[in-house]
């Protein structure tokens, strides 16, 4: 049985009183695939759609995984 889902977490402050901050997004979908109510597969196809093809190239290459980053590329600029 799927846990309920939290949308916000309690916390309490110095002087004891509750305080609840809005749980991070990006945890609340990791924690989806982990609990099997999404595949990974499903939710990188949803947040790649979701995402701009710029937000994709950067992602990719600030990740080192765009052409730049290929060895075959960087031989064809040496050439």
């Amino acid at each position: 049985m799927p846990q309920p889902v939290l949308l916000y977490k309690s916390k309490l402050n110095n002087r004891g009183q509750t305080m609840f901050r809005k749980q991070n997004s990006r945890d609340r979908a990791l924690e989806m695939v982990e609990d099997g109510l999404v595949s990974a597969e499903a939710m990188l196809t949803m947040a790649l759609k979701y995402m701009s093809t710029d937000d994709v190239e950067d992602m990719l290459d600030c990740n080192e995984l765009s052409e730049r980053f290929d060895e075959a590329y960087e031989e064809s600029l040496d050439a």
